[in-house]
């Protein structure tokens, strides 16, 4: 089976009692440092951004950070992010909100939008933890719609201040059974090693503000980040044929290959162009490896966690 055969997706899913533990997805992350009651307008266009992408009435539940189980979206819901960020907004520790679609309020997501920030007084925010704006879309758009997501990533990019990012094939897990998904996902993912398996809030303990969570086939770092590991010459220096470099606004796109994939270590799939981006951007992606948070699996789980932050490394 090639490793983006769509049945492929199928294979990576799990299912729990008509429940969906794992979903096959295209993801996108942008991390920032940036306080979201600085940048309201660039946090709600993302969510517009999204909302006008994605087909009508896809989003059927949602939950805020101080919510234990989702519910039913209504009208109100679409307009709870605009009325946090008013200038005459009671003041908030901090902005977590994730809408998402399902047919029980259990399931893992194939549409899915959140937001996770502190604010001033925040823990999140006196941690220096990344704020952070994430979306997701069913696994096929990304073979069938590729460059209509090139094109959403670029626009994000355009207005949102980010310091790193990535996009491509991801495992969602339900947050109601997290040790049964994650395990499922982790060992597909140490399978098929361009997929990103996000976990939130715990994602912006890893990243902060200086590290970056992982490659994928776009991965999105700022100006200040490239600096970091050498600039545009040094990361440019030996390219393999296929990778490209994309300026955005306060930043740059490096694009790994014509499609995302996900690769297959049993194939001998190793994903040379992924690996080749890793090795550019390594210094910044131990940051993230050394302060992870443990995936919820058998043990040694942070230990299990650390290598799958570095499964794209060579050694």
């Amino acid at each position: 089976m090639k490793s983006n055969d769509p049945i492929i997706f199928e294979s990576l899913e799990l299912f729990e009692d008509d429940v969906r533990w794992v979903s096959s997805t295209f993801g996108v992350t942008l991390y920032t440092d940036a306080l979201f009651t600085e940048i309201p307008e660039a946090v709600l266009r993302a969510f517009n951004l999204y909302l006008n992408t994605i087909p009508p009435d896809s989003l059927r539940f949602y939950s805020t950070e101080t919510m234990r189980k989702h519910k039913p979206v209504t009208k109100r819901t679409f307009g709870m992010l605009e009325a946090w960020l008013g200038s005459d907004a009671p003041a908030r520790e901090d902005i977590g909100l994730e809408l998402k679609d399902g047919n029980a309020y259990q399931d893992a997501p194939k549409f899915k939008f959140r937001v996770c920030a502190g604010e001033k007084g925040s823990t999140h925010y006196r941690h220096e933890l990344s704020n952070l704006v994430s979306m997701v879309f069913p696994a096929e758009w990304g073979m069938e719609r590729t460059e209509e997501l090139l094109k959403f990533v670029g626009d994000l990019c355009s207005f949102f201040p980010f310091q790193s990012g990535h996009a491509g094939f991801s495992l969602e897990c339900t947050r109601y059974a997290t040790k049964g998904s994650q395990m499922h996902a982790w060992k597909e993912s140490m399978r098929h090693r361009g997929i990103d398996i996000p976990n939130v809030p715990e994602d912006t303990f890893a990243v902060r503000q200086d590290g970056v969570k992982g490659v994928g086939w776009l991965t999105i770092l700022s100006d200040q980040y490239v600096e970091r590991i050498g600039g545009m010459a040094n990361l440019k220096r030996s390219p393999t044929k296929g990778i490209e470099f994309i300026g955005v606004s306060g930043g740059t796109m490096i694009k790994a290959g014509p499609m995302p994939l996900i690769g297959d270590v049993n194939e001998a799939d190793d994903l040379l162009l992924y690996r080749e981006v890793y090795r550019a951007i390594e210094p910044l992606v131990e940051l993230a490896a050394e302060r992870c948070k443990a995936f919820n699996l058998k043990q040694p789980s942070l230990a299990k966690t650390k290598t799958w932050y570095r499964r794209l490394s060579d050694a």
